[in-house]
């Protein structure tokens, strides 16, 4: 069995990664801490916080908020923008009220994430830390905190593989299955 590590970032949470945490209990993974993953999958902010002495064989980072020259608070607004639309679209009002509840009070108990996302938005240091180890960069179509151009910045880290999805920031919380088939069945 393949113990995997689910790290959400600035504004996430266990309460809004439920369903992906379900799907991939569901596909047969197992959930532990970073210290004993097999597989640690960091999103957002959390990608500055994945140990640099890990035991994991495989890191996926989903949308970390890399994006040299644009302001922090412009992408979260964008973000929210278009998280609201499709979030109302599909679990209406009283969807988009719970998470927004939900973002708000991670961002209110991680402030560690809220100093580093705004001290290393524009750097790409997670992936420094973890030269030795094959790792994914997923950047999703419509996400407002990644830069598309984080996939020419990355031309030097052979040990990393660009992946493209569609969705937008979040969309692994509600759309777990693109995600969860880049992981492997062994390790």
């Amino acid at each position: 069995m393949i113990n995997v590590a689910v790290m959400e970032g600035w504004a996430g949470g266990p309460r809004l990664s439920k369903q992906f945490q379900d799907a991939l209990r569901a596909a047969g993974y197992t959930i532990t801490a970073p210290t004993h993953a097999d597989v640690i999958i960091a999103h957002s902010g959390a990608s500055y916080f994945v140990p640099v002495k890990t035991p994991a064989k495989l890191l996926i980072f989903i949308d970390p908020p890399y994006w040299p020259g644009k302001s922090i608070l412009s992408r979260m607004m964008a973000k929210k923008r278009t998280d609201g639309t499709a979030v109302r679209q599909t679990g209406g009002w009283q969807a988009w009220l719970v998470k927004s509840f939900w973002e708000f009070f991670y961002i209110i108990t991680k402030p560690s994430y809220t100093t580093t996302a705004l001290k290393h938005n524009g750097s790409l240091a997670f992936l420094d830390n973890h030269r030795h180890k094959p790792t994914y960069v997923v950047r999703n179509d419509n996400d407002y905190f990644c830069s598309a151009d984080i996939q020419v910045a990355m031309n030097g880290y052979p040990n990393v593989t660009y992946v493209r999805l569609p969705g937008q920031h979040d969309d692994y919380y509600t759309n777990p299955q693109p995600y969860i088939a880049l992981l492997p069945k062994t390790i």
